[in-house]
Parts: structure tokens; C-alpha cells; sequence
């Protein structure tokens, strides 16, 4: 039924372009928009309508929604929307899982995180891992931070810095950071070591939903469904984002 759905929709856009004027504006987090850009660019150059992606990190995306701030569409932490529920315009769909990963700046050591005894011993061996802000409203900053709190990881100093971890271990902040694969694939000048081990726990599930006050609702609901086809799953994944 979905794959019907989904092929009603695109059917729909293939023969009646959206109005270049009716625009699309998407209150999404910064973990989502590298992939969520290519979407984007693809779905107006099928279509004729732009799309705006207002970025930010987790914490200002949920001040944004609960505040009214308008939109169309919201991308956020699929645990959110039940908070969320009094602003959308009909139920969440699931994008993706966001996986965690050890970033190094380009070129730099890599070490051995495959398992999570040796996921431990590398960070015991580093001494400390860099993370995003979660004073900033990071939450992937927050769920590193609350995991170097785990008995396992006593004498590993955190290390908090600004901006996406990424950028800061690209700019010399810290020799590793920590954090969602998503968000350090976008920086340039730094590289993935690869994942964390799946038994840490740590991962982000995103979904997304039309808001209740947009004013193109049909339109929205329209690119989100085409974002979450099967055919955009592989762009989805080389930006680090995977089916749940």
C-alpha cells in the first residue's frame, strides 16, 4: 500500500509541477541536512519548487516546533513527535537511523574500534574524546558526554567543543571526537574512523511530519514522502543515515 502511495504521489508531481512560488520551508537539524540538501536539490529540479531547509542543532529545531515558528515540514528525533503531536498535521514517517562514529582530522591515527572492549581501550589510550557542546543543545553532544559517564569509560576526560564536531577535530580542537556520522561527513578536512560498536547503544532515529500550520501542506506532505522512497535510501546512506 505504501509503495502505491508513493508512486500516486510521484506520479502526481511528474505531471503537475509544483508552482516555483509555492516554496517548501523544513525546520530540520543539522545531523540531517547533508543528504537532506541533495534530496532537496533533486526534488526542485523534478519539480520547480524550492525548498528551504532551516537548520540547526536538536534543541533549537524542538524551541522552534513547540514555538510556532513557521514551516512545513519538520525533521527531528522520532521520540520528539509525541511532544510535537499537538503541532503536526498528521502522523510522523521514519527517515532513518543516525549512526555514531570516532572522526579524526584527515589523515590522522586510526585506531582499532571494532568491538567495545577495543572501542574502550582506544578511548583510554587517547585519554579524552571531543564531542558537540551539549550546553549548545547538541543532542548527539549530550548522548557522547552521558556515555563517557559509563563506569567503563572512568579516566577518559570529555571534551566539549563548539560548532560540529567535525569541524572542530578538522581545526585542531582535539585528535578525536565523538558523535553522529551524519554530521562528521559533512566536514571537510576530517574522515570516519568508522562506527561505534552497536552494543554502546547509540544511535538517533529521525522522523518527519507536515506541520500543522503550513501553509502548503499538500505540497510538503508531497516532498516528504518522496524523501523517504526507496529510491532515496541510498543517498540517505552515503550521508551516513541507514533504515532503522
Amino acid at each position: 500500500m505504501r509503495r502505491v502511495a508513493i508512486g500516486f504521489v510521484l506520479g502526481l508531481a511528474a505531471f503537475c509541477p509544483v508552482p516555483a512560488m509555492a516554496d517548501i520551508t523544513v525546520l530540520s537539524p543539522g545531523i540531517v541536512n547533508g543528504p537532506l540538501r541533495v534530496l532537496a536539490e533533486q526534488w526542485t529540479a523534478r519539480t520547480g519548487q524550492k525548498v528551504t531547509i532551516t537548520g540547526a542543532n536538536v534543541g533549537r529545531i524542538r524551541e522552534s516546533v513547540q514555538g510556532g515558528v513557521p514551516a512545513d515540514l519538520v525533521l527531528a528525533p522520532t521520540a520528539d513527535f509525541k511532544v510535537f503531536a499537538a503541532r503536526l498535521a498528521g502522523a510522523p514517517v521514519t527517515v532513518g537511523r543516525i549512526q555514531f562514529g570516532v572522526v579524526v582530522k584527515k589523515g590522522g591515527r586510526r585506531p582499532d574500534i571494532s568491538t567495545e572492549e577495543k572501542f574502550i581501550a582506544f578511548t583510554k589510550d587517547a585519554g579524552a574524546l571531543a564531542f558537540t557542546d551539549p550546553a549548545r543543545g547538541s543532542l548527539s553532544g549530550a548522548m557522547v558526554a552521558d556515555m563517557l559517564k559509563r563506569p567503563q569509560f572512568a579516566g577518559v576526560k570529555p571534551l566539549p567543543v563548539r560548532g560540529m564536531i567535525g569541524d572542530a577535530i578538522a581545526r585542531g580542537d582535539a585528535e578525536f571526537g565523538g558523535g553522529a556520522i551524519s554530521e562528521e561527513l559533512m566536514a571537510g578536512g576530517a574522515e570516519v574512523v568508522g562506527p561505534f560498536p552497536d552494543s554502546l547503544g547509540l544511535f538517533i532515529d529521525m522522523s518527519g511530519a507536515v506541520l500543522g500550520a503550513s501553509p502548503n501542506a499538500d505540497e510538503a506532505r508531497a516532498f516528504l514522502v518522496w524523501i523517504v522512497r526507496p529510491d532515496s535510501a541510498g543517498v540517505w546512506r552515503k550521508g551516513g543515515i541507514v533504515a532503522p
